[in-house]
């Protein structure tokens, strides 16, 4: 998979962060906080971490701990 901000297409670039991290759980399933950390690089810590809140309040992710693992996952198709 290409990196955010290099000259090649990358399926997951998209406006916001909320739309990013859907987008990746959609086509990537579960991942932990750190991986999506990881993985969505063109955004801050902060903005992940709002985007990962408020989805969360929506519903729209579920959010579960596992020892001193948080997982993340999709609710929605």
């Amino acid at each position: 998979m290409t990196r955010p901000g290099s000259s090649q297409s990358n399926p997951f670039r998209l406006s916001t962060p909320e739309s990013y991290l859907l987008d990746l759980l959609r086509d990537g399933g579960a991942h932990t906080v750190e991986e999506l950390l990881d993985e969505a690089q063109e955004f801050s810590w902060a903005q992940l971490f709002v985007a990962m809140d408020s989805l969360s309040r929506s519903g729209m992710i579920e959010l579960r701990r596992n020892g001193f693992t948080y997982w993340l996952k999709t609710t929605v198709p």
